[in-house]
């Protein structure tokens, strides 16, 4: 079943240019809930703005949505959702994990433990996953590092497969050699975009030093 904000997406590709109100009329939802799920595409960067039009009365302009450059470039999330359903999501739970790992170890670019201590893996794990277009940092906090995603590549198909959320956290472990654990996904900030938070575990942490 799509999701309503793929279903926004389809009706951009089709449409190429919306308003909420037509939005909500073709869905069959209110305009409050497609501008709901618009806010979201836009911090996205699935969605934009384009021309604000004035109706005949004195009231606010009548903004217009239509796909970001980003989202018309390619139809990749449409071939990675299938893919998905095809050959990942009908797997038991333990066999969906071990092909999760296994994606999640080409996604990482190396199969051999890396030299120095938890710090210079940090380091290393954002420049790759800023390579892979995640747009991530690392915070030192005392309950462990945190590394914050600014952006999901997945976004766009991440609701009908939250497993994609199991491979973030088996790649940061695979690049960070220590379990992490999921405290936020796509939450929102204060700058009106989303990000997702993940937290190394501390027990392990502990027992890593950086020689």
């Amino acid at each position: 079943m799509q999701t309503t904000r793929q279903r926004i997406i389809d009706h951009l590709k089709s449409k190429h240019l919306a308003s909420a109100a037509e939005i909500g009329r073709a869905l069959g939802v209110t305009a409050a809930d497609a501008r709901h799920h618009l806010g979201i595409l836009l911090a996205e960067g699935a969605v934009q703005e384009s021309s604000q039009r004035r109706g005949a009365g004195r009231g606010r302009p009548t903004k217009f949505y239509t796909l970001s450059s980003l989202a018309q470039r390619h139809n990749l999330d449409s071939l990675s959702s299938a893919l998905i359903a095809e050959f990942i999501s009908p797997l038991a739970a333990e066999s969906q994990q071990a092909a999760l790992q296994g994606v999640a170890l080409r996604l990482s670019g190396t199969s051999q433990p890396q030299p120095g201590g938890l710090t210079r893996r940090l380091y290393a794990c954002a420049q790759r996953l800023n390579e892979l277009g995640y747009q991530a940092r690392w915070e030192a906090h005392a309950g462990g590092p945190h590394i914050v995603f600014e952006h999901c590549p997945y976004a766009l198909i991440l609701a009908e497969h939250p497993e994609l959320c199991q491979l973030d956290a088996q790649l940061l472990a695979a690049l960070l050699e220590t379990p992490v654990t999921q405290t936020a996904r796509l939450a929102p900030d204060q700058r009106g975009g989303r990000h997702c938070t993940f937290v190394a575990s501390p027990a392990t942490v502990s027992r890593l030093s950086d020689g």
